[in-house]
């Protein structure tokens, strides 16, 4: 093939649709119309010698050539955007970029103020704003990069997303003081007879350490169900119910609401918390540079406030 006889525009607008699988979202996410967006399909048929896609009721459905270039004609734009970026540009202390970061709670309690609290030191007028992290779209927004960063405790496990892990978490009890059943130690016998604060399942996803506790054929007692770790503290405090909270986020909550703080009685058991970003920003100088200053923040061993 003449590579000369090939507009490359049409490779971006073939990822756009395939991604949206609908040509009018795809012809209003690259700020083109309808018509122009099928005339470019036209053209690219004919180029590669085949329907590419199929009306169907809800949109178009990508014929199996489709499905065997998305990937590589993805790959070829991230490398075309990669190798253009000005890098040049990039100042930390004058960049306007706003940074979106989708995030459970856990970053929004351990990594979040410590990074902000770093950005002003440093002088710079990058901003952060937080996003929902159970969009069920989410990855199509990193992808289109509406959202720059996610921290779970899941990874991202397909192929155009890279990840790291940030932090390993025991889990650690929090109990009122006062409590009639558990006061210095937390045995497993206490840790199974105890009401316990769980947090709604998202997305139909099961707590990992209650998935640690039915592979052990264990069960917790769950006698509240809440929407966020915010909520679990100010329950524990006025009442014989318990929760169970990553070891940083425990220490935190002890600390602001005076409630003691025991280690689960599960020595084994570790959660990995994750920061997961798309490929196509591997290369690029402002996400480097919030990447790594996540990441070194995350190395920083935490300090706890003495909670007796």
């Amino acid at each position: 093939m003449n590579l000369r006889s090939v507009d490359l525009n049409l490779l971006t607008i073939f990822d756009a649709v395939i991604t949206e699988q609908n040509l009018s979202r795809a012809a209003a996410h690259i700020g083109m119309s309808q018509p122009a967006i099928s005339a470019a399909l036209a053209r690219l048929r004919l180029v590669l010698k085949d329907e590419l896609f199929v009306r169907t009721g809800r949109g178009v459905r990508p014929t199996p050539k489709a499905l065997e270039l998305q990937q590589p004609i993805r790959d070829i734009l991230n490398q075309i955007s990669a190798t253009l970026a000005p890098s040049h540009l990039f100042d930390p202390s004058t960049t306007q970029k706003t940074f979106c970061i989708a995030s459970i709670d856990y970053g929004g309690i351990t990594v979040i103020p410590a990074l902000l609290e770093h950005l002003q030191a440093l002088g710079s007028s990058a901003r952060i704003n937080v996003w929902p992290q159970y969009e069920v779209d989410l990855c199509e927004k990193m992808r289109f990069g509406q959202v720059d960063f996610v921290i779970d405790n899941i990874p991202i496990t397909d192929s155009d997303f890279s990840s790291i892990v940030l932090n390993k978490e025991k889990a650690w009890c929090l109990v009122r003081r006062g409590h009639p059943d558990i006061h210095k130690t937390l045995s497993l016998q206490q840790f199974l007879r105890a009401e316990h604060i769980v947090l709604y399942p998202q997305g139909g996803r099961v707590s990992q350490l209650d998935e640690y506790l039915i592979q052990q054929d264990i069960r917790r007692n769950h006698a509240m169900k809440v929407p966020s770790f915010f909520n679990m503290p100010y329950l524990v405090q006025t009442s014989d119910l318990i929760c169970c909270l990553p070891e940083r986020v425990a220490h935190h909550f002890a600390a602001l609401h005076d409630l003691a703080i025991l280690p689960v009685p599960l020595p084994d058991w570790v959660a990995h918390y994750y920061l997961m970003w798309h490929t196509r920003v591997n290369q690029e100088p402002a996400h480097q540079w919030l990447r790594d200053i996540i990441i070194t923040l995350c190395k920083t061993p935490p300090r706890y406030i003495k909670n007796e």
